[in-house]
């Protein structure tokens, strides 16, 4: 069980977005301890040590490097069982522990993880795509809005036949604000 931070915890009191950037250097670049002790200070001007960099990696990264790499192994063994390979129930776990430890471990050999999604295939490849493509028709329809609400928006302030009082009311109706 993860113990509560210190109230004057100099790490777990940055902000969001510096221990979201603290988090990638510890997680994504694996970054030793001692380095990002350097890096906290160059980057953000914050004095720390290397054990509270430990616990606050306890508390905040462990979790999501193990939820990460249990994802990419589940993810494997779906993908493996979708192929059409008759792989064995013996085999699929040894796979999904592999691909566990690679992504876990964070200095997993390329090759390795290249086999392992390579098992995953090309369904893996078209349901990323198709995750990109709703995505992407996502972001088209919220622009679309907000393009309409600043037409409307202009309509209103370019009408002189309204009042301010007037102009400020439908403005708050156009943003539902």
């Amino acid at each position: 069980m993860a113990r509560k931070p210190r109230s004057d915890s100099v790490l777990d009191s940055l902000p969001p977005e510096r221990r979201e950037q603290l988090v990638r250097w510890l997680v994504d670049e694996n970054l030793k301890y001692p380095e990002a002790v350097v890096r906290v200070w160059e980057k953000f001007g914050v004095k720390t040590s290397v054990s509270a960099l430990q616990k606050f990696y306890s508390r905040r990264c462990f979790t999501l490097r193990s939820s990460q790499a249990k994802d990419f192994a589940d993810l494997v063994v779906t993908e493996a069982k979708k192929s059409g390979n008759n792989f064995d129930s013996a085999t699929l776990a040894l796979v999904k522990q592999r691909a566990f430890e690679c992504v876990y471990a964070g200095n997993g050999k390329i090759s390795e993880l290249a086999i392992l999604a390579g098992i995953v295939g090309d369904s893996a490849k078209l349901e990323l795509k198709r995750q990109e493509l709703a995505l992407g028709e996502r972001r088209v329809a919220v622009l679309e809005r907000k393009a309409a609400m600043a037409d409307a928006a202009q309509g209103v302030v370019t009408d002189q036949t309204l009042t301010e009082e007037q102009k400020a009311a439908r403005l708050r109706e156009i943003f539902r604000m």
